[in-house]
């Protein structure tokens, strides 16, 4: 009976010794509130960590000798490990490389990241990695960063927001921040290091005021009737705050038009803008159809804070004659910014065509002023009529050709601030700190009948 008992307890120490496969493929279980980014490596790249780490393989779950250096080669449905003397271990499922306990010590040198878009270069990040073969659209391996919470925002914090300014903008920004990245990782498997989520360049960009502001705010969180909101943010407000509902589809009790005085200083380079856009330029992103052109563009709908809802534009067939309408925006009001041909800051602008004045000799004889005459019919002197659809066109005069202007060549766009519009004005808080506004002034500022409270 000893005896079976003996063996009994060596079975269960064996299991327990023996790491499984799916202990290693997670290595989440290392941080109390763990982030997965996804990161863009270059096809093959190498890996230095630094500190107490262990290699996974994640084909048997047994680890995998290192030195310094461990060399990534990409291969069709799976992952290759280069060694120094030239042997190459492969695996179907990928690879871990984890901590072996979590420290602020640790971190890891990739050599060639696509850092938040901003191409590859070589990058340092706290946490874990996960290397798994690419899928079969892809040509390079998909590399994940598992970390925490608070180390995920260190890498983000400075570059949403100048890691030089005052501690309590960068508090406020934090705990958006951590709301946010809280928010998507509940209904994703991972967020993207892009604008796409937010922008993170791990332990490369971290600044010691930036980390300050993480680590006084650590497990701070935005919510309202106990429910984390959605901190949106954005760089500058132009004055006036948005209604969710003005800018995208869903109405957020949080997110509303707040009067933002804080955000319309001399130190903001957003206060006002100018941008110029060639008529041409406008016509091919509204009627790209072959054969259309655009004749007439107006704002038709505002908020009641000036921001742009929508707008009407009207094109010609040049051959035909032939007009129609369109409704701007296809989608929500603010892409809006990227619906004309250009990048516009905010939808907070007016517009006015370039002042031109043509002059036109009508069917009575009298001449009359107009400031565009695209789209309209011209006759001939054989009789035929014809559509005016460029803004140049060829007359002959006595003296030859001349090239007369049909209307005007672009349209200026004058508007305030950067960005969507909704929640936090980064630029306002900078303003609010400077005047000695906490944090949570700042937070509760910009939205709409919030608590901040620390949440497990």
């Amino acid at each position: 009976m000893l005896k079976k008992r003996m063996a009994m307890l060596l079975v269960v120490a064996f299991l327990f010794s023996v790491p499984l496969i799916g202990e290693a493929k997670e290595p989440h279980n290392l941080y109390p509130e763990p982030i997965t980014v996804k990161l863009i490596p270059s096809i093959n790249f190498s890996v230095v960590p630094h500190g107490d780490y262990e290699l996974i393989n994640l084909d048997d779950g047994e680890p995998v000798a290192f030195r310094e250096e461990i060399d990534f080669r990409y291969g069709k449905n799976r992952v290759d490990i280069r060694r120094k003397n030239g042997d190459i271990i492969t695996s179907k499922n990928g690879f871990v490389l984890r901590e072996k306990q979590r420290s602020n010590r640790h971190y890891v040198t990739i050599t060639s990241v696509d850092r938040g878009g901003s191409g590859f270069q070589p990058t340092e990040y706290r946490g874990s990695f996960m290397i798994e073969p690419g899928n079969s659209e892809s040509d390079r391996l998909t590399l994940y960063n598992v970390l925490d919470m608070e180390d995920y925002l260190k890498g983000v914090v400075p570059r949403e927001m100048s890691a030089s300014w005052p501690i309590e903008a960068l508090k406020a920004q934090a705990v958006a921040a951590r709301n946010y990245a809280k928010i998507n990782m509940d209904s994703n498997k991972f967020l993207y290091d892009t604008v796409q989520h937010q922008v993170y360049h791990g332990k490369s960009v971290e600044s010691p005021n930036s980390n300050r502001a993480v680590e006084e705010t650590k497990g701070i969180y935005a919510t309202y009737n106990g429910s984390l909101i959605y901190a949106y943010y954005h760089s500058s407000s132009g004055g006036h705050t948005e209604n969710s509902e003005n800018v995208w589809s869903s109405t957020l009790p949080y997110i509303r038009a707040v009067e933002d005085p804080y955000d319309t200083h001399n130190v903001n380079p957003n206060t006002s803008w100018t941008e110029t856009v060639s008529k041409k330029k406008v016509s091919d992103a509204i009627f790209p159809e072959k054969d259309w052109e655009l004749v007439s563009l107006r704002i038709t709908e505002k908020s009641s804070t000036g921001r742009v809802q929508a707008m009407e534009a009207i094109g010609v067939n040049i051959n035909t004659g032939e007009q129609k309408t369109k409704r701007l925006p296809e989608g929500s009001p603010d892409s809006l910014r990227w619906a004309l041909g250009t990048t516009l800051k905010s939808t907070l602008f007016d517009m006015k065509e370039e002042s031109i004045s043509v002059k036109v000799k009508m069917k009575d004889g009298k001449e009359k002023d107009f400031s565009e005459t695209t789209g309209m019919k011209i006759r001939h002197a054989d009789g035929n009529d014809s559509v005016i659809a460029y803004e140049t066109m060829a007359v002959r005069t006595l003296s030859g050709v001349e090239y007369a202007r049909t209307g005007a060549s672009e349209y200026i766009f004058t508007g305030k601030g950067w960005g969507h519009g909704l929640g936090m004005s980064q630029w306002g808080a900078y303003k609010m700190a400077n005047d000695g506004k906490t944090f949570r002034e700042i937070l509760k500022h910009y939205y709409t009948g919030i608590e901040i409270e620390p949440r497990s």
